[in-house]
């Protein structure tokens, strides 16, 4: 049924595309559509592609696999279909299992959680720093000759923001944040007791009220305009040029340069001026440098944090990366079965 209904929507619509795979006794296993809609987002917004695996919607336990987020069991086929794309392992997943591989009064150590959270959830360090902390942070809490902590340590550079924070990451630091807020969209349509014909009506309509919305804020960032605060060109320039909710997101930016950042120095190099300030919310010493290039045909703006090139709009802040951390571990374990059981047994891999 969920085929002709396909196989109708392909005759008539004429971008929507459908494959489908069946076993030796003719049983559906897999299933892939795509509407007009979903190639031209494709097509405009591809820059950042990723999928996450973990979100099973049927009593077939058949996965649902919405393309906003990645995950470690799709490696193969990533590296397949798109050869030169750069794999992740979710942060999320691995700092989930640190209780169960380190012991959980280790991570109820208010010091150790501290120290790990500074080095790991981060994006302003280099490589050489992080590999330093690590080591210091191993010897002093005895971890050099755990297995788990060994082999999370050789794969660093599949997990560890440190390396790559020069690559554009579209504001996704922690790998599979974008699909998790997806998933929590989806189910609150589906459940594991639907059919697939069942599910597939329920995805119809999330999609149709999910654009809706779309189209709903574009006309708000469109057609309206924010209050503002602090009624600087730079705010009201961000108001033009961003959709609404990122506006928001820079406001806070905005307030954070204003209220938190003081310039140190400034230095005018030809047709750059060179900015130093300090930022008394950054790791390390808050030392940072901005450069601002405005020339006919090349206007630059740039900073040794490089926020502008990875979108900080998931960064995390150190208070509630600590509360993240907690909920990994409890004084008396009780709660940290249900915790880990959500983690598949394919992850001990990681």
């Amino acid at each position: 049924m969920v085929i002709n209904r396909m196989a109708d929507k392909k005759q008539y619509f004429a971008h929507y595309s459908f494959e489908y795979s069946v076993d030796d006794d003719k049983r559906l296993t897999g299933l892939f559509w795509a509407d007009g809609l979903c190639k031209l987002n494709y097509m405009e917004f591809g820059d950042v592609i990723s999928f996450d695996a973990t979100f099973k919607t049927n009593r077939y336990k058949m996965v649902f696999v919405p393309f906003t987020g990645i995950d470690n069991h799709c490696r193969n086929a990533i590296e397949d279909v798109f050869p030169i794309s750069r794999h992740r392992l979710c942060m999320w997943h691995i700092m989930k299992k640190v209780a169960d591989k380190v012991g959980h009064e280790l991570c109820n150590n208010d010091e150790f959680k501290r120290r790990m959270c500074e080095i790991v959830w981060t994006d302003s360090i280099e490589p050489e720093e992080f590999e330093r902390q690590w080591k210091l942070v191993m010897i002093e809490f005895g971890l050099t000759e755990n297995k788990w902590i060994d082999d999370m340590f050789v794969m660093r550079s599949m997990w560890i923001p440190a390396f790559y924070r020069h690559e554009p990451m579209s504001g996704l630091m922690r790998t599979t944040s974008r699909s998790e807020s997806e998933n929590h969209f989806f189910f609150q349509v589906a459940n594991s007791q639907l059919t697939l014909v069942e599910f597939m009506n329920h995805f119809d309509g999330a999609m149709d009220v999910q654009r809706f919305n779309c189209r709903k804020n574009d006309h708000i960032s469109r057609y309206t305009k924010p209050a503002d605060w602090s009624e600087t060109t730079l705010e009201k320039d961000a108001a033009k040029r961003f959709a609404r909710f990122i506006f928001f997101d820079q406001q806070i930016e905005i307030y954070g340069t204003i209220s938190e950042c003081l310039p140190m120095d400034t230095k005018i190099e030809g047709p750059q001026i060179r900015i130093m300030l300090k930022d008394f919310k950054v790791h390390g010493d808050g030392l940072l440098e901005v450069w601002f290039k405005n020339l006919e045909d090349d206007i630059t703006a740039q900073c040794s944090c490089l926020r502008f090139e990875q979108d900080k709009d998931n960064e995390v802040e150190d208070d509630e990366v600590e509360d993240e951390f907690e909920d990994y571990s409890s004084d008396d374990g009780s709660e940290e079965e249900d915790q880990w059981e959500e983690v598949s047994e394919d992850d001990e891999d990681e």
